[in-house]
């Protein structure tokens, strides 16, 4: 189970990847999706330094997170009210999802990707904003 949770984890992380609409010529042939993406990361990581992104790339991962956040917020009060009923179930999977959310940012990526700190802000803060900006509403 634990094997098929990680599996899932890498397959979501990865949209953003696969999905790069940005086309790029590699040796003759212009490619976009996950080859148009390494590239403009390998660029990115030669002109700015090790884990440091373009500004294009930056706001490109950062409207994936924004959506990934509205979509998540469409589903958790889905499956609150379908499911349980409760506007309480939904401020339980938002506390449990804003937590793992929290130990992904600030914990796993930094260890896993050597991620900097200032981009763990940032993309917290992209997935957050907007469940904080639904609740006071």
């Amino acid at each position: 189970m634990l094997g098929y949770i990680k599996r899932f984890h890498a397959y979501v992380e990865t949209i953003p990847e696969r999905l790069y609409p940005i086309a790029t010529e590699i040796e003759g042939r212009v490619v976009r999706g996950r080859q148009s993406y390494l590239c403009a990361l390998e660029s990115a990581y030669a002109k700015y330094g090790p884990n440091r992104f373009s500004y294009t790339l930056l706001a490109y991962r950062a409207a994936f997170h924004l959506v990934g956040s509205v979509l998540f917020l469409i589903c958790a009060a889905a499956i609150a009210h379908r499911l349980f009923g409760s506007d309480i179930a939904l401020y339980v999977i938002v506390g449990v999802a804003i937590a793992l959310l929290t130990m992904q940012e600030f914990y796993l990526h930094p260890r896993r990707y050597g991620q900097l700190r200032g981009k763990g802000v940032a993309d917290w803060l992209t997935w957050v904003l907007p469940i904080m900006i639904y609740f006071s509403l």
